[in-house]
């Protein structure tokens, strides 16, 4: 495609550069392709809508040539929503239709929806769609009244393009077709009834369930790195003003001779307040700038000043230790006005501190989701303690299940073909508190009530425990060993207890384990004067790797009795979700993610040690973070519950495609 040239000497170093890319085998100007959308997607059916997130008029890529397949996944996706609008259940097809102008072979296209398999069109199944010149396949699905699925498809020129004459100045215009029929899928319908099998031949439909399984391994590797999906935040300014309160330790402590007060400065008693802040659109959180500490009754709000956080905690022996958020903030507030008084709390040890309670009027800054790539989700395969499980990751739409009168939220097939399912409340689309799991047992002194402790106790790196062993600072085996519940293990029991095995379900219910990872990264994991970091943190928090695999079956894989592996210790086959589980989803350190299908909008409880920290004297455990990513905070402080159960390997469903308005349904009678 060399233009022609008036001067001679143009057109000679041209065909120099022309022959150069001969001999190299590469030529970015043999190709001037234009992707492009040039009219309306097609739907072919009335109440099936289909939502453009794009903001441009189509797919459309200029100028293209031949890229790798890393290149072309790291392009920007052309994303679309499907729902289904009718009062009835529908089967739908998504294509690709080629109209009659496009000159390029479809051979030469690379094609992949999400994170499936990278293909070329001319493999996908071809289909003959009207008014189009080659139709292909590229999804079929099914969607009950009301759901909906997002999509997200990225097409380049395959790098393996040869620099042919029939590949020079061609154009690529296709559509999207949506088409739908009146529904007729059904894992079960098609022979399917065991839980696991359907859960695999859901995913694409298949006939069969190996090659369900070997479509799910074709799929690209995730980059735990990254959230799944990723998110593009922008800021929310709240418009109503409201008032939050920051205690601090009182003036009159500072330099008083107290033991429990020796931290304390003139400076560290007083909120961090800032005049300025930003806001990284990535991670979704905000940043103090030109913090100081300062008393914000003194302040002159003609000027601008934020607010994260401030307060202080104590150790176990009551030692007062203050703290200033200015960075990582997922709410920040921008102050108006601000008033304080005298008040005073009481620790546990029955420590009176004195305090200055600032209660500062502010306008609330949080953030809203812009855009999101949510190519990277549905079910993928890696290694348990039993072999291939088969997990889901992001904004799933597709793994919900009704047993025992509950929703739960399939998170995984074990590689036993048990199946691990998160409890997810008494309605299909629940978010908040009502996901967590009420407990009415006034022997535990629970009365309606929705959270529970760790621990009843934090001083002792024992205390990370699901059970626990000595803590009086002896050995590592000792400390760890499995004698006494940990107060969410009571918890846990006395809910199965009345909500599965009295009420008939316990014959469904599988033990195949529940691993609470208390292998060390650092530390001893024994004494209360050292720091301990174990391997959940490191795994979280450096290195964004999760396994599946418990490291120390024999005593942190909780079992019952009748367990082939694993510790034996438990009463009932019940526990907790592990961070692990949550970076599978797609949770990531530092990144807020409400989109994958582990969120909920009130924190709960995981089963995964992260450290224990001599400034404080505390032992920690991961939770499941109300902002969307995995945090750790004291064994003692109140969070959500939302148990973890295995499904027997034979378990049947009597019907369902896994969606909330069409869950799988467990057959029990």
């Amino acid at each position: 495609m060399l233009e022609k040239v008036k001067e001679n000497k143009k057109a000679i170093l041209i065909l120099i550069i022309f022959l150069i890319t001969l001999c190299v085998g590469i030529s970015y100007a043999y190709w001037q392709i234009s992707f492009k959308q040039i009219v309306e997607n097609k739907v072919a059916t009335s109440c099936l809508s289909i939502e453009i997130l794009e903001e441009s008029d189509g797919i459309k890529l200029e100028k293209a040539y031949p890229i790798t397949n890393d290149e072309g996944m790291k392009t920007i996706p052309y994303t679309f929503t499907i729902k289904n609008t009718c009062n009835t259940f529908l089967d739908y097809e998504v294509s690709l239709g080629m109209l009659d102008t496009t000159t390029l072979n479809s051979q030469y296209v690379a094609v992949v929806l999400d994170y499936n398999e990278i293909k070329t069109l001319d493999t996908y199944e071809r289909t003959t769609i009207d008014g189009y010149k080659e139709g292909r396949i590229l999804q079929k699905g099914s969607l009950s009244q009301e759901d909906e699925v997002t999509y997200n498809l990225r097409l380049w020129m395959d790098y393996n393009t040869p620099t042919l004459e029939e590949t020079m100045n061609q154009e690529f215009i296709s559509q999207i077709v949506v088409t739908a029929t009146l529904g007729s899928y059904s894992p079960v319908e098609l022979g399917f009834t065991r839980l696991s099998d359907a859960i695999l031949v859901n995913e694409y439909q298949s006939t069969d369930v190996e090659s369900a399984k070997t479509k799910i391994k074709s799929k690209q590797a995730p980059d735990f790195s990254k959230t799944a999906p990723i998110i593009d935040w922008e800021e929310n300014h709240g418009s109503n003003q409201t008032v939050i309160g920051s205690r601090m330790p009182h003036p009159d402590l500072v330099g008083n001779g107290e033991s429990y007060t020796v931290n304390l400065t003139n400076e560290n008693i007083l909120p961090t307040i800032g005049t300025g802040y930003e806001f990284n659109q990535e991670t979704g959180k905000y940043t103090l700038t030109n913090y100081q500490y300062v008393d914000p009754t003194t302040l002159d709000y003609s000027n601008d000043y934020y607010y994260c956080g401030s307060g202080f905690n104590t150790n176990a022996n009551d030692v007062i230790i203050p703290y200033g958020s200015y960075a990582n903030c997922t709410t920040i507030y921008k102050i108006t006005s601000a008033i304080k008084g005298d008040d005073a709390i009481e620790t546990n040890n029955g420590t009176v501190i004195k305090t200055k309670l600032y209660r500062i009027t502010a306008y609330q800054y949080g953030q809203t989701e812009r855009e999101s790539d949510k190519s990277d989700k549905g079910l993928y395969v890696m290694t348990d303690d039993y072999g291939e499980s088969y997990y889901y990751r992001g904004s799933v739409s597709n793994n919900y299940v009704k047993f025992a009168g509950y929703y739960w939220r399939i998170v995984r097939i074990n590689g036993d073909r048990s199946t691990r399912l998160l409890y997810a409340g008494e309605t299909a689309k629940a978010t908040g508190n009502e996901l967590n799991m009420n407990l009415t047992d006034s022997s535990l002194g629970y009365v309606n009530q929705r959270t529970s402790r760790f621990s009843s106790q934090n001083v002792n790196p024992a205390y990370v425990g699901y059970m626990y062993g000595s803590v009086l600072n002896s050995s590592y085996g000792e400390t760890n060993a499995n004698e006494f519940d940990s107060e969410i293990k009571k918890y846990l029991d006395s809910w199965y207890k009345q909500n599965i095995l009295d009420k008939g379900y316990n014959e469904y219910v599988a033990d195949s384990g529940f691993c609470n990872d208390r292998s060390l990264s650092s530390g001893d994991g024994v004494l209360t004067d050292k720091n301990t970091f174990y391997s959940g943190y490191q795994r979280y928090y450096d290195k964004h790797s999760p396994t599946l695999t418990c490291s120390n079956k024999e005593n942190d894989l909780f079992t019952t009795s009748t367990a082939n592996i694993g510790n034996k210790a438990l009463t009932y086959p019940i526990g907790l979700i592990t961070v692990d589980e949550l970076m599978l989803g797609g949770l990531v350190d530092g990144y807020l993610n409400r989109l994958s299908y582990t969120y909920s909008s009130y924190s709960y409880r995981t089963m995964t040690p992260s450290r224990f920290s001599i400034s404080d004297g505390s032992a920690y455990e991961f939770v499941a973070n109300s902002s969307g990513y995995a945090s750790y905070d004291r064994v003692t402080t109140n969070y959500g519950v939302r148990a973890i159960i295995n499904l027997k390997s034979d378990v049947e469903i009597s019907g369902g495609i896994g969606t909330a308005n069409d869950p799988f349904v467990i057959q029990t009678t």
